[in-house]
């Protein structure tokens, strides 16, 4: 089932002071779950894989960097948003030029043996730089943790 709905870009209440926006409708009640929700959304155009996120207002989802950068809104401003869930197993998906400096270094192994979160996290860090110089330390410094 296919959600489009329009949601306002809020800051989370509570310690967390992320930036969120929430869907309109009882997750429990559509997808048969209280807590995390697997789903592909598509925002004012843009797909993305997310998380629907449980609190005591209703299910949300982070307005991440990833989606910030491609829609370049802010808290205030409405999203379009076009959202189903994802049965699919979920995989990280490792860019090719990651891929091959792990490679290369001999830690693929060692990369892979970490749990997925750990993996996503290690890879959105370097994708996020805005300057290539500062991806290319990040990397380097991932390779040498591992």
């Amino acid at each position: 089932m296919q959600f489009e709905f329009d949601s306002e870009i809020k800051v989370l209440e509570g310690k967390i002071k992320w930036n969120v926006f929430y869907f309109p409708y009882p997750a429990q009640e559509h997808f048969g779950a209280k807590g995390n929700v697997p789903v592909r959304i598509t925002v004012d155009g843009h797909a993305f894989e997310h998380t629907l996120l449980p609190s005591r207002n209703g299910h949300y989802m982070v307005y991440n960097e990833f989606i910030k950068r491609s829609v370049n809104k802010e808290p205030g401003d409405t999203l379009h948003v076009v959202l189903e869930k994802d049965d699919r197993k979920r995989e990280v998906a490792v860019p090719d030029h990651i891929e091959k400096a792990i490679r290369d270094a001999g830690k693929w192994e060692d990369f892979n043996s970490q749990p997925d979160y750990a993996k996503r996290e290690q890879i959105n860090h370097i994708e996020l730089a805005k300057k290539e110089e500062t991806k290319a330390n990040r990397l380097h410094v991932l390779i040498e943790r591992l």
